[in-house]
């Protein structure tokens, strides 16, 4: 039988109202709880950002804003992140009982288009690198 890998944390740094915080992640079930605004859709923002690190195939709403009028505009994950560089870090353990660490090292960018590191086009506004290390 095959077995499957497992999540073992998330670790954010400078995400909005997160400036350095590491989450352990239980092997069976993991719930997030909160008030509005205390981080539930950041953190799987950056959860979901660490694993599908393409920005152009991510689309993040701002879920508070249920009903809101049409006037209020989604920041998406421009919303989600600090001024300066962010990180988004997930510790797993693999099928072969391998650790895997993947993450991503985000910036906004004013008023400019960024490219991946391969040059495939991100969405506007923010440079994303990826790297992922075996240990």
């Amino acid at each position: 039988m095959i077995e499957r890998g497992k999540f073992r944390s998330l670790t954010l740094i400078n995400w909005n109202g997160f400036f350095a915080r590491t989450f352990d992640l239980d092997e069976l079930v993991t719930t997030l709880s909160g008030g509005n605004g205390a981080g539930k859709s950041t953190t799987m923002a950056a959860f979901v950002t660490a694993l599908i690190p393409d920005l152009t195939l991510l689309h993040f709403r701002n879920t508070t804003e249920a009903g809101a009028t049409s006037g209020s505009r989604d920041k998406g994950l421009h919303g989600k992140l600090k001024a300066g560089v962010c990180y988004s870090m997930l510790d797993t353990i693999n099928s072969r009982h391998q650790r895997v660490v993947v993450g991503v090292r985000l910036q906004q960018v004013a008023g400019a288009i960024a490219k991946w590191t391969s040059n495939r086009s991100l969405s506007r506004g923010c440079r994303c690198r990826y790297s992922r290390h075996n240990w």
